[in-house]
């Protein structure tokens, strides 16, 4: 991440801890839920909002920047599938936004040449072939190496994978460290923890709580001997020590961390309303940016009915927004 982002990015965490004031630093818009893909773990594509137009996008991350927003991460659904991609992340890359962007991959080759301006690509990986397609369907692993290694070669981009740990894939670790390694990319791991609007087939999916604690364990093993993980310790030992996986989230903090959704950062549904994070979307009221603008919509997020989720990323923000030093250590040194 650039040094300006970061250091905005500190100094409204610092400024919420010390006075409250909330701002949008973090944004997550789905820009659409329809998806090339058939992850057995995901609902998404099932959803029939619509999608925003080219110009309701853009209007809204010129309402982004305006709050404060730093940072947009792009998602869905699948975004790739907008045939106007390229010019949502150009416009946001104008603004100043650091871009980010999840995708399974599967059209990387045909938009790369609209993305120049992105600067962070997480695809989604779920391990060796049986695993991965085990996971997310036949036939799609060798058209995600190939997206991966023509990403990985791209000077300009920062490339992540993410993994779903499934009881499919648990034993692929290795596998996907090895191939961080091999690439020069790096690897971050969540678990199943999507609400049953946006997830789905979980009790199939799910490996047992102590099947789910051996592998955390492995990954912490492996950060301690400098694999190319992006995820941070602090999340893996939260994690760790979470007592049931079914349950995703859970009314008091845990570990003591507080949750910072709708303070610090926010999702923004495919049809513009606005949650504090995409754990809650259709579970709580929401205004819809597109009709009230995104600031009215993200101060009018209520206060939240959790403080602890097993959401990866929400909870490396809750870290990071915390001030933790080595969250901020490990995440500023995953290049």
């Amino acid at each position: 991440m650039k040094l300006r982002t970061m250091a905005g990015m500190g100094w409204r965490a610092a400024a919420h801890r010390l006075t409250g004031a909330r701002c949008p630093v973090n944004v997550m818009l789905a820009v659409t839920n329809r998806c090339n893909g058939q992850c057995r773990y995901c609902r998404i594509p099932a959803r029939h909002e619509r999608d925003l137009t080219t110009a309701e996008i853009l209007r809204l991350i010129d309402e982004m920047r305006a709050a404060g927003t730093l940072r947009l991460g792009l998602w869905g659904g699948e975004p790739l599938m907008r045939d106007d991609i390229g010019d949502i992340v150009s416009h946001a890359h104008r603004r100043g936004l650091y871009v980010t962007m999840d995708t399974n991959g599967l059209l990387w080759e045909q938009r790369r040449d609209a993305l120049g301006d992105l600067d962070h690509l997480v695809i989604s990986l779920d391990g060796d072939r049986a695993g991965h397609e085990a996971n997310r369907g036949a036939g799609t692993f060798d058209r995600v190496m190939g997206a991966l290694e023509a990403a990985a070669a791209d000077p300009r981009l920062q490339v992540w994978t993410l993994t779903v740990l499934t009881r499919h894939n648990l034993g692929d670790i290795d596998f996907l460290l090895r191939t961080a390694e091999r690439l020069g990319t790096r690897c971050s791991f969540q678990i199943l923890h999507h609400n049953a609007s946006l997830g789905r087939n979980h009790e199939e999916l799910l490996p047992s709580n102590e099947e789910y604690r051996e592998a955390i364990r492995l990954l912490l093993r492996r950060r301690k001997e400098g694999a190319r993980l992006s995820s941070s310790s602090r999340y893996l030992r939260y994690l760790l020590s979470w007592d049931d996986y079914r349950r995703s989230k859970q009314a008091p903090p845990h570990r003591g961390l507080r949750c910072r959704a709708g303070s610090l950062y926010c999702n923004v549904d495919a049809d513009g309303r606005v949650y504090a994070c995409s754990l809650l979307a259709e579970e709580v009221p929401a205004r819809n940016a597109v009709e009230v603008g995104f600031k009215a919509a993200f101060e009018a997020i209520a206060p939240l009915p959790c403080q602890g989720c097993t959401a990866a990323c929400f909870t490396e923000y809750n870290y990071l927004y915390g001030l933790d030093p080595v969250c901020i250590y490990e995440w500023v040194t995953a290049r």
